[in-house]
């Protein structure tokens, strides 16, 4: 081998790939082997989070209000951490009964939260066509409350201010994740933060049950999706959409990750198995595309099955579920309303 086959950075990170073995990879099978391991990640878990933002009062606006479609939809402005405004639609059926609540969480697009609360301007209805995004305003149709947030730097937080030109050629969330990494704190931990404080807002209704909500996301939004419901006990049943993968075959594999959707040093300890394998003994819907070739297919499944040895070793494997799709990149709705009624029930 010559000194030549060494200039690849990017066969360099491949090449540690071939050594690499996670730290806390889950290799048991009874209770005792999922309780201490679940401990001994769940602290690797917190570590790689790092620093919350600092605590202020939960204040909101309602800058308008729509009754339409059987629905009451509001836009809501949500102050959560210094300096930050979180936009944010939630949607309702328009009745007192008590509902459930869901965070729907979207991915890496550019309009944010809007396609996913079923926004009818053309650029979010295009992006509904391609991705079948809508499933907030599907599940607040459902009867439940959704609330869809803007996450940074989607949507309106996007990455410039009024009148400037947006980052050229280069992913604002990878811009603004450095940015975050000088000042000591991870973009997505800052997110993770906001949709804590969104579930907050959302609980303090009347109208919504207090003893466990519902979080669903595509690609990036199931990124979150998964990290929250590892981190937020709340969170009692999650449809993660298009993202459950492995740091080996989609991000450093194929380079498919931006810096809103990773805490660095998690894969020294573990992946998005063990991450999903925090949120067990609650209920987990894993939705897949058989051609997502930005999360290639083999590695979605060897993660379901290393998945699916923790859910057996917890005692829970009846709270694992899967849906692969016959189709890309999307959500596919494998009648994830009755997955979230089975496991939140509204007489509860």
């Amino acid at each position: 081998m010559s000194r030549s086959d060494f200039l690849s950075t990017r066969k360099f990170f491949l090449d540690l790939l071939q050594e690499h073995a996670a730290e806390l990879e889950f290799r048991g099978t009874t209770r005792a082997d999922f309780e201490s391991w679940r401990a001994a990640f769940a602290k690797r878990f917190r570590e790689c989070l790092g620093p919350f933002p600092a605590e202020v009062p939960l204040t909101h606006e309602i800058q308008w209000e729509v009754r339409e479609e059987g629905l009451v939809k509001q836009k809501v402005l949500l102050s959560t951490a210094p300096y930050t405004t979180v936009p944010a639609i939630v949607l309702a059926p328009d009745h007192a009964r008590p509902k459930r609540a869901i965070v729907a969480i979207h991915g890496h697009g550019s309009h944010g939260k809007d396609p996913v609360a079923g926004a009818r301007y053309p650029e979010a209805v295009q992006d509904t066509s391609y991705f079948q995004y809508d499933y907030g305003a599907r599940l607040a149709k459902a009867g439940f409350a959704v609330i869809v947030p803007d996450c940074r730097p989607f949507g309106e937080r996007s990455d410039r201010m009024p009148g400037e030109r947006s980052i050229e050629r280069r992913d604002p969330c990878n811009v603004h994740a450095i940015k975050g990494w000088l000042l000591g704190f991870n973009l997505l931990t800052y997110n993770l933060w906001d949709l804590m404080k969104c579930l907050d807002f959302i609980l303090a209704r009347k109208d919504v049950l207090k003893d466990g909500v519902g979080a669903i996301g595509l690609s990036g939004g199931g990124a979150h999706a998964m990290h929250l419901a590892a981190l937020d006990a709340r969170i009692q049943a999650t449809d993660v959409v298009c993202a459950l993968n492995s740091y080996r075959g989609w991000g450093i594999g194929i380079d498919n990750f931006c810096g809103t959707q990773f805490l660095p040093g998690m894969f020294k300890y573990g992946d998005h198995a063990e991450i999903c394998g925090l949120i067990a003994p609650r209920a987990l819907m894993i939705e897949m595309g058989g051609f997502d070739y930005g999360f290639p297919i083999e590695h979605s499944i060897a993660a379901l099955r290393r998945l699916e040895k923790i859910y057996a070793a917890a005692g829970c494997s009846e709270k694992l579920s899967h849906h692969l799709g016959y189709a890309g990149h999307q959500f596919y709705d494998p009648d994830v309303a009755g997955f979230f009624r089975r496991w939140l029930p509204f007489d509860a």
